[in-house]
């Protein structure tokens, strides 16, 4: 044999040697341990969204004339609230002109009913001409169209009048004033933002090859800046435009209590579902050297094994390597953890790993 290499040889075993001496010298680590097992995992990609209102309205004048109440920004109002009012002067005066009309064609109409009754009860006796009543009947129907006329008027003047106060369509805070006090506003010109808290939903846009998955799910992992949970889904839009090949999902929001506008982030399967090795995220060691994970032997020793990773999802990701189902493996106390060393193996009921509670 080559000196040299046989010299490297022994200097490489002596260096194992001394690795394990020292990891046996060290006291034995406290750790949590689970045990390795076969999960169905799909992999998964995180999609960017946003918490919205389902309702997020504008809402417009629907008679004309001078604003004389509006609700100010951050008002949080009830559905049927007044928010905004449009003085009602003129609309006051068209609806006393309205009914003076109905007083005026209603009076008509009775006396011309009343006219024909009486020439037709002479016409039997040939003391009226058969024309006088034809004309008697022809204005009484004339004044029974005016009569209809008039009232309809007047129902379009209370219709304007009820309109001249417009009331939140549902629960909500106003965010925008679009006209302010004072001013003139014309029919359909849009004078508030008023936005629905009640009912929240996300907006995510998913891949459209991940559509057939999203088909045979029905709630989707959320995180955000202000927590993590999981949001069912509302509707898949299965539309996209040629450039971004994006579809919309809708998840029902209605359980987080976080605020129209915030940033999310959903996990969405773009892969079928396999049974594999899982262990928890927490379980890898990454070190320069590579990704490894510490299984506990009979002894309570601590074995470093080298594996690489592959499809994840959520907390749990696929272990490939010199691992199997059953083995128990470190997922926390590992940072400091020497192969070879002893460990003892704790059990904290009041410690959260990766989703999973240990029981003492």
């Amino acid at each position: 044999m080559n000196p040299t290499l046989k010299t490297i040889l022994i200097l490489i075993s002596i260096v194992l040697i001394e690795q394990a001496l020292m990891a046996r010298s060290f006291p034995p680590a406290n750790v949590n341990v689970i045990a390795a097992e076969i999960k169905p995992l799909a992999p998964i990609s995180w999609v960017s969204g946003t918490v919205i209102s389902r309702n997020n309205s504008q809402l417009s004048a629907e008679v004309s004339g001078r604003l004389t109440n509006i609700a100010s920004i951050g008002t949080t109002v009830s559905q049927g609230e007044v928010i905004a009012e449009i003085d009602d002067k003129p609309l006051l005066i068209s609806r006393d002109e309205n009914n003076a009309s109905v007083a005026s064609a209603k009076s008509r109409f009775i006396f011309l009913e009343s006219e024909v009754k009486r020439l037709q009860s002479l016409s039997k006796r040939n003391l009226s001409s058969q024309k006088d009543v034809d004309e008697a009947v022809s204005e009484r129907d004339a004044a029974r169209g005016d009569l209809a006329a008039a009232r309809a008027r007047l129902a379009q003047s209370l219709q304007d009048l009820a309109y001249s106060k417009v009331t939140a369509p549902f629960d909500g805070i106003v965010t925008q004033r679009l006209s302010n006090l004072g001013e003139y506003v014309v029919k359909g010109k849009a004078i508030i933002l008023l936005v629905e808290t009640a009912h929240l939903e996300a907006s995510i846009f998913a891949p459209l090859t991940a559509y057939r998955y999203l088909t045979k799910s029905t709630n989707l992992a959320v995180e955000s800046p202000l927590g993590t949970g999981t949001a069912s889904i509302v509707s898949l839009v299965p539309v996209a435009d040629s450039r971004s090949q994006l579809m919309e999902v809708r998840l029902d929001m209605s359980n987080f209590d976080w605020p129209i506008g915030l940033n999310l982030k959903a996990a969405v399967a773009n892969g079928n579902t396999k049974d594999v090795l899982a262990l928890p995220r927490d379980s890898l060691v990454l070190r320069r050297e590579g990704i490894s994970i510490f299984k506990i032997n009979k002894d309570n020793v601590a074995e470093q094994l080298s594996v690489t990773i592959g499809i994840g999802a959520g907390d749990f990701v696929e272990v490939i390597g010199d691992v199997k189902e059953g083995d128990i493996i470190v997922i926390r106390g590992a940072e400091r953890l020497q192969n070879g060393q002893k460990v003892q193996i704790k059990q904290n009921n009041e410690t959260l790993i990766s989703g999973i509670k240990t029981n003492e």
